[in-house]
């Protein structure tokens, strides 16, 4: 922990004993849970010294890349990669001295969060759903509302434990309401504090189309942990996690990873959800109407409310009571004015069939409510962020992270050190550079060998003799294709691969 602090760390004292003289000993040095400042919101980050079920000393981040690179996380980018990138760039540029006595090579996955939502037509309709969902148990799912909310659902959750659930934990929740609370907090932090830290995360929750996107939306959060990596044969560190993704996605499509764990945490929840109704209420919409009808302004220029109040407490009687019940109750003496408020309620576009039978519930199946549009999880202005360092491979960019004027100028990354990196990554010493830069293979086996294939864009890397003989037979093709020649095994896609010479 001294190395730490002289790294630039805030560490603090984990016992202190007072000495017989009147004198104080520190037993042991701690890193207390502390924040990486970035454009928007913190990372959290504490350092453990090994130990318990840690088996070495490492340092634990927890932060949602979303957050700290556009302030919020209604919507946001499905690429890990691009994730990893912005924690650890956040973490090489706050504490570059710590950093180089980091092994990033090393870095696991312990937890990733997937999230993808519904906007459902209105909030009665979210209301509804959510009543419903709260009703399920299927299999080892258990729903709880101990939360921070009354309109999340939590599955698998225990309260003061937010890793809960080995495998992985369930959230449902109203979005817009999340986005509600944080802005009234950051707000009375702002005003508390007398600061302008929180200006950009407040402007980007104040913004229209945020709060359009977030209104009436339905989230459904998957949060996985290791267990599920482990059962579904996913690599957790995370240099092999990305590779593994990079795999996938070149054949699933761009996105694919994400919405796989997501689905494969929240199977057993939307397999239970078919069959299951909720019942439809108009509240909302019914309050609007009457609100917008029959307000008037006072003389002192205040809103008056009270009509459209009353005949909505009336409208909720009929719902709960019935048509029938509430006009024989009212009496003699109270029919002129339950004539009155229907016809009230019928000025606003209701019929008198629909009068009558409020007091029937209207149902609906919640999985024709609750379908997910993959391809609408973001609004039409979303750009996706910039990659930190996209120039460089994530080998190049990790080693760039201990050398900070890299990190800053990706181009002072020389090419003789991007060789070393991938022979590095191969498990190959640095003496071999010499005889590629002159044109010689690294012969790996009998039948494999690795030469230094440059590209037409300016780029090169390492390539097997394979994958040499698989671009050349590609050129080949291409060749004959353009010359009228047979095209026996020829595709678009050869002519998008790079050229290797």
């Amino acid at each position: 922990m001294d190395d730490c602090a002289a790294a630039g760390l805030n560490v603090a004292p984990r016992s202190i004993n007072r000495n017989d003289d009147g004198t104080y000993e520190i037993q042991e040095l701690m890193h207390p849970w502390d924040s990486i400042p970035s454009s928007y919101t913190g990372i959290a980050f504490k350092v453990y010294q090994g130990g318990g079920f840690r088996d070495c000393p490492c340092v634990e981040l927890k932060a949602s890349p979303a957050k700290i690179v556009q302030g919020h996380n209604v919507y946001g980018s499905e690429n890990f990669e691009l994730g990893f990138r912005t924690i650890l760039r956040c973490l090489a540029s706050a504490f570059p001295a710590f950093s180089k006595m980091l092994d990033f090579e090393q870095a696991v996955l312990f937890r990733a969060d997937a999230t993808y939502s519904i906007q459902l037509p209105t909030s009665d309709c979210l209301a509804s759903a959510l009543d419903s969902i709260a009703n399920f148990s299927n299999r080892y799912l258990r729903p709880s509302r101990d939360g921070d909310y009354e309109t999340t659902i939590y599955f698998n959750r225990e309260r003061g434990n937010p890793n809960s659930g080995r495998a992985s934990s369930l959230c449902i929740y109203s979005k817009l309401d999340e986005v509600v609370h944080q802005l009234m907090n950051l707000k009375a932090k702002k005003k508390k504090e007398r600061t302008t830290i929180y200006d950009p995360v407040i402007e980007q929750l104040e913004s229209d189309d945020l709060q359009h996107f977030a209104t009436n939306r339905l989230r459904f959060e998957s949060r996985c942990c290791v267990r599920m990596f482990e059962r579904l044969g996913i690599p957790l560190l995370v240099k092999d996690l990305l590779s593994f993704i990079s795999a996938y996605e070149s054949e699933k499509g761009v996105g694919a990873f994400c919405r796989y764990i997501w689905a494969e945490a929240m199977k057993d929840l939307l397999s239970a959800i078919d069959g299951q109704e909720i019942t439809v209420i108009h509240d909302s919409k019914v309050k609007k109407l009457l609100h917008a009808e029959y307000d008037t302004i006072t003389t002192s220029g205040g809103l008056r409310k009270a009509k459209a109040v009353r005949l909505f407490g009336f409208y909720r009687r009929l719902c709960t009571e019935g048509y029938k019940k509430v006009k024989r109750t009212m009496g003699m003496t109270g029919k002129s004015s339950f004539y009155s408020h229907c016809n009230s309620l019928m000025a606003v576009g209701m019929s008198k069939f629909q009068l009558q039978n409020l007091h029937k519930d209207e149902t609906l199946p919640l999985v024709h409510l609750l379908k997910f549009d993959f391809d609408k999880q973001r609004p039409a202005s979303y750009v996706e962020p910039e990659m930190p360092c996209a120039d460089l491979s994530y080998s190049e960019f990790l080693a760039a992270l201990v050398e900070p004027d890299i990190l800053e100028n990706p181009e002072l990354l020389t090419p003789e050190r991007r060789v070393e990196i991938q022979l590095q990554d191969l498990g190959l010493q640095p003496a071999f550079i010499s005889g590629l830069k002159a044109g010689r293979s690294i012969r790996l086996n009998e039948s494999e060998s690795l030469s230094l294939a440059f590209f037409d864009d300016g780029d090169f890397r390492l390539v097997s003799s394979s994958e040499l003989s698989d671009s050349r037979q590609k050129l080949d093709r291409i060749r004959k294709a353009f010359k009228g020649e047979s095209t026996k095994g020829f595709t678009c896609s050869d002519i998008q691969n790079p050229t290797i010479r």
